[in-house]
């Protein structure tokens, strides 16, 4: 498991004009480099640049190789901002004062900067998690002279058995829908989470979009107060993300859970108004989280298969052509028995049986109790020929084995 923690610096004027310095020197090396980029491997750059790199700058062997990792990776024609990552013990060291906390850089041989870092919350909850046994081996300095720590745990302990209960999360645009569902069917608790984070997005948009043609028209103070606000709304959704993450974790432990959300790919940009729908859903940023909450708590995630969760009855069992009705994307209606329920609070349910089916993938077991009706689940579950043809996760098992579904 990794994790990286930002830890704020209160450098003196003399390192804080060195600091900046040294990123100015390496932002300029790392656009030489894109320039003279010709393919994607790295040895090819390494062998034609690194020389007149080591000449051109007098930067230590790891800060020219980890830039032209930056450089390999970059997507774009320049960079605006690289973060460079020093390795322990060879250039980076660590040492307390009695008031202080120092992170030493070596970024040219036989150069010393010595970084204080604040006294902060992150500082204390960097210090409690290399307590609880993580590791930092590498630490990184951004563009604006903060650390980045780079913490990894190894998991020795054995996988946290299963709990009694599941608790499956649908992520959409606009909240997140949550189930706690028994191994009887029986619903103990339908919830929602994370509303607030698209209604502020919203009025953050219609106000982005007012300083952004302000910006067009050449307005300096309006293009100054867009990248504020980006900086916002940033920050609020990172932290919304990690309050939701918090009380989820909260409630699985409160209800004996498991945790299982949908498997899904990390989206990619296809149109304008997918990209504003979609792309603003932090999915990839909350598993993310979800992931490092569930090691620390000992609670099992359970990645399940996407297929037909909003698309599935959960009266009857049938599967309809579209996961919501015509014109309301709020809500769902069986083209069978009739049933209209919200989608989002559907899809959590489907997700929370698809995990309790994942602990007993019997074959004779065709039926699943839900509000006292028989249901079939054939829908939610893929023929073994049609999952052969996709790409398979893997989710655990009651026994701590592996089972398998096939992605969406």
């Amino acid at each position: 498991m990794k994790r990286a923690i930002l830890l704020q610096t209160d450098p003196t004027t003399s390192k804080a004009h060195a600091l900046n310095r040294f990123n100015q020197d390496a932002l300029l090396l790392a656009n030489t480099l894109l320039k003279a980029r010709t393919s994607k491997h790295l040895m090819e750059l390494h062998t034609r640049t690194y020389h007149n790199s080591k000449k051109a700058t007098g930067f230590n062997s790891q800060v020219v190789c980890d830039i032209e990792r930056s450089v390999i990776r970059c997507k774009g024609n320049i960079l605006k901002a690289v973060t460079v990552k020093f390795n322990v013990p060879r250039n980076c060291h660590t040492f307390q004062t009695k008031k202080r906390f120092f992170v030493e850089f070596v970024p040219y041989p036989r150069r010393r900067i010595a970084v204080p870092v604040r006294n902060n919350e992150n500082l204390r909850r960097y210090h409690h998690l290399i307590e609880s046994g993580w590791t930092c081996k590498t630490y990184g300095l951004t563009a604006n002279q903060q650390v980045v720590a780079y913490l990894q745990k190894e998991d020795t302990t054995a996988q946290p058995p299963s709990r009694e209960n599941a608790l499956g999360v649908d992520v959409n645009s606009k909240c997140f829908a949550i189930t706690i569902l028994s191994p009887e069917g029986r619903v103990l608790l339908q919830t929602y989470m994370g509303k607030d984070i698209w209604v502020k997005r919203k009025r953050m948009m219609i106000r982005k979009a007012r300083l952004q043609s302000l910006a067009d028209q050449g307005s300096h103070r309006a293009q100054r107060s867009l990248n504020r606000l980006k900086t916002r709304e940033h920050n609020f959704v990172r932290n919304r993300v990690g309050e939701v993450v918090r009380d989820i974790t909260l409630l699985a432990l409160q209800y004996n859970a498991d945790i299982a959300i949908e498997g899904l790919k990390r989206f990619s940009p296809k149109g304008r108004r997918f990209n504003r729908e979609v792309l603003r859903i932090p999915f990839y940023q909350f598993r993310r989280t979800l992931e490092a909450r569930c090691f620390d708590k000992s609670l099992v995630l359970i990645p399940v298969d996407p297929y037909h969760t909003s698309k599935w009855c959960s009266r009857c069992g049938a599967v309809a052509a579209h996961g919501h009705t015509s014109g309301n994307y709020t809500l769902f209606k069986c083209p069978r028995c009739g049933l209209t329920v919200n989608s989002d609070r559907k899809a959590s349910l489907a997700v929370a049986v698809k995990s309790l089916l994942a602990r007993n993938p019997s074959p004779d077991q065709r039926w699943f109790q839900v509000a006292g009706r028989r249901v079939p689940v054939s829908g939610l579950l893929r023929s073994d020929e049609e999952a052969a043809r996709h790409s398979v996760p893997q989710t655990a098992t009651a026994d701590g084995k592996p089972t398998t579904f096939s992605r969406g």
